[in-house]
């Protein structure tokens, strides 16, 4: 067994790692960063391939020697989910995503408090274990302003200091200062659904995205490919880490990558003390590294699992978790949309990244009353293809035919061939509640191929004030199709209790350790020198994707960790 030493180790290069791993480098501190998958180039996108990103999954995790399994409650035997959200390699999940990059709202900080203020104590469902997150939307802010310009986002600010602003999102939260760049070319999709929102009284604006519309910092801007969601970006115009912040790292030559690497446990002298990592290198080497400061930071599963792998003596039910909250309050947000299909025009949504589209935040978090509707929380509703991914695949993958029309065969194949370029989907994001009996523990019936158990994720999202806000939602989605003139209007039905997108939960920060597994800088509370970052950190979730908030905590991390634990090791409070 080698071993290694170093000042700093991280394990995942992806969203939340990458950039603490730039900051700490960029501060002159030593940095070796373990990535399970390799690291691709911007040329090694190119050409596009539907057949092997899109339908095969090829920057996702290989399910079969990485499984994670998923069951609808504890008496279920789990099963292998067959897709995952996260990525496979340097950069994670911003290699792949459709790079959406919403800031959240204030009041999603304070569900617990805000819920209660406006409805009462009894508006929030009895079983649910929301808590207000520890830091505010305030404090958050300068962060993600600075992700929003150190990466490139594209967008159009709704309310600068306050002031609505025409053409942006006026129920954001305030911001500083206008986005680095303005929004990204609207297509036709785009353009129905703004007139259609219009009309119902609703208030459409372009999505903000991690996708530079324009040169920026040495990158070209968006060629409208249509090739993006599950996708490498073969321009590099996608502010994936991979050509954003780890490059920075790289020019300090205080950064080391070791790629092929699974880390199966953080080592501690079995007191309040991490010590280093032990993970299996390229070849299945059994390898270490031992190191003064130890932060975690891949997907949930892989966090939530390290840590639960990691216990000891002193931690018997996983590593840093004397609150006993680790593995628990996991969320997912679910989606539920309804199809469009016109016989009077061309809507082409294969053009242009899925990311491009116009979307209403009327329905989202509390910017509607919820008096009497049975649930609280919301949904983002956007328009974009079926999946998010618009090519013929795709499209015929993830777009049921309406009612009456068969899934296989001659008459399938004419609907398909009539309306691929004459469909679009109206999509709804739904804010999911965490819940203690959502969780992640070691599935003691599935291994990866080193023989470690796998994440089994116990998790069922159909509960009363989720079934109302779906119920709900999906009318306002069938609503603006109808508007925007469509022939024939229909949703699918919803799954079983599946989880859906965007995975939080499981590490969740808060204000009291005993409430909680890290505070809000994700140091751990039972160990100083151990953090665990990224969404397995968020206390609730929202109806806007996770990525600029896990970006903005992870430059607010390396801050605190460079202004402040580095000068005086110990908790930060």
């Amino acid at each position: 067994m080698a071993t290694e030493k170093t000042e700093v180790v991280i394990v995942g290069a992806g969203a939340a790692g990458g950039i603490i791993a730039a900051e700490l480098c960029k501060a002159g501190m030593k940095v070796i960063a373990l990535e399970r998958g390799p690291r691709l180039e911007t040329k090694d996108f190119d050409p596009h391939d539907e057949l092997r990103y899109f339908t095969r999954q090829d920057l996702r995790p290989n399910t079969k020697i990485h499984p994670v399994t998923w069951r609808p409650n504890a008496n279920a035997r789990a099963q292998r989910l067959n897709m995952l959200n996260n990525g496979a390699m340097v950069g994670g999940g911003t290699v792949h995503y459709g790079a959406v990059s919403w800031r959240f709202h204030e009041d999603d900080f304070r569900v617990r408090s805000s819920t209660i203020a406006r409805y009462g104590e009894k508006a929030i469902p009895q079983d649910s274990s929301v808590i207000d997150w520890p830091v505010s939307y305030a404090e958050l802010e300068p962060y993600y302003d600075r992700a929003e310009y150190e990466i490139g986002v594209s967008g159009k600010a709704g309310n600068l200091n306050g002031r609505k602003v025409e053409g942006g999102n006026i129920f954001e939260a305030p911001r500083k200062r206008e986005f680095p760049l303005p929004p990204l070319q609207v297509d036709q999709s785009g353009l129905v659904f703004e007139q259609a929102s219009k009309k119902l009284g609703y208030h459409p604006f372009s999505t903000p995205r991690a996708i530079i519309s324009q040169p920026y910092k040495d990158r070209p801007g968006c060629t409208y490919c249509g090739f993006c969601q599950a996708f490498g970006c073969h321009v590099g115009a996608k502010s994936s880490i991979l050509v954003t912040k780890l490059p920075e790292a790289d020019a300090t030559k205080n950064f080391k990558l070791i790629t092929g690497a699974t880390c199966y446990r953080v080592n501690t002298d079995n007191t309040v003390k991490a010590t280093g990592v032990s993970y299996y290198g390229p070849g299945g080497a059994d390898e270490t590294i031992e190191a003064d400061l130890v932060i975690v930071a891949p997907f949930i599963y892989d966090n939530v699992r390290l840590m639960l792998l990691s216990r000891t003596d002193r931690f018997p039910n996983g590593l840093a978790n004397s609150s006993g909250h680790l593995g628990k309050h996991v969320m997912a947000q679910i989606g539920t949309r309804a199809f469009a299909i016109f016989d009077d025009r061309h809507i082409n949504i294969y053009m242009g990244p899925s990311a491009q589209r116009h979307c209403i935040d009327d329905f989202n978090a509390d910017n509607f009353d919820h008096k009497d509707l049975g649930f609280i929380r919301g949904a983002q509703i956007n328009v974009s293809p079926a999946d998010l991914q618009a090519g013929p695949i795709g499209a015929a993958m993830s777009m049921p035919p309406p009612p009456g029309t068969p899934r296989w065969g001659a008459a399938y194949r004419d609907f398909l061939a009539r309306y691929y370029t004459r469909y679009a989907a109206v999509n709804a994001q739904t804010e999911n509640l965490p819940y203690t009996d959502q969780t992640i523990d070691l599935d003691p019936n599935f291994k990866d191929m080193y023989g470690l158990p796998a994440p089994r994720m116990t998790y069922d999202w159909r509960r009363p004030n989720e079934r109302a806000r779906m119920d709900f939602i999906g009318k306002k989605v069938e609503e603006i199709c109808n508007a925007m003139g469509a022939s024939k209007v229909w949703r699918p039905p919803t799954n079983q209790g599946q989880p859906g997108a965007h995975h939080q939960g499981g590490a969740r920060m808060s204000a009291d350790p005993r409430d909680g597994v890290v505070n809000k800088y994700g140091q751990t509370w039972d160990i100083p020198n151990l953090f665990v970052v990224g969404s397995s950190a968020f206390p609730t979730s929202s109806g806007f994707n996770p990525t600029l908030t896990i970006q903005a905590l992870a430059f607010m991390t390396a801050d605190a960790i460079v202004h402040r634990y580095r000068q005086a090791p110990g908790p930060l409070v």
